[in-house]
């Protein structure tokens, strides 16, 4: 329900109308708490993707954008669940073999690990 809101901006123009300053501010209140109720979750997401890997981010970041722009929705909704469902269980399953993922926290210990075994 957010999304149908967010990114259809001129019918809720049109749709919840008011005139004058205080009506400008109400309006963009309104449309404001949509678009952040859609994409809260995934700027989250992406905040904490970003620390791990950013070319992960970008790469996540570019599908949602597809997802977004294109005009089959509904597929395009689907395709994006299955591409990131599938990414977290790889994630889950295999966290080490998943390229270019660091996970915070875990250069420092492989270092100290190394350091230990020589000594």
């Amino acid at each position: 329900m957010c999304l149908g809101k967010c990114r259809s901006p001129l019918g809720f123009l049109l749709g919840t109308w008011r005139e004058g300053n205080r009506g400008a501010l109400e309006m963009g209140s309104k449309h404001a708490a949509w678009c952040l109720g859609c994409c809260l979750a995934l700027m989250a997401g992406l905040f904490a993707l970003g620390v791990m890997s950013v070319t992960w981010m970008a790469l996540i970041a570019a599908l949602i954008t597809l997802e977004t722009t294109i005009p089959w929705r509904r597929a395009a909704t689907w395709g994006t669940a299955v591409v990131l469902v599938a990414l977290a269980i790889t994630v889950i399953a295999i966290p080490n073999d998943v390229p270019g993922l660091v996970i915070p926290g875990g250069i420092a210990r492989h270092s100290l690990d190394e350091r230990d075994a020589l000594t």
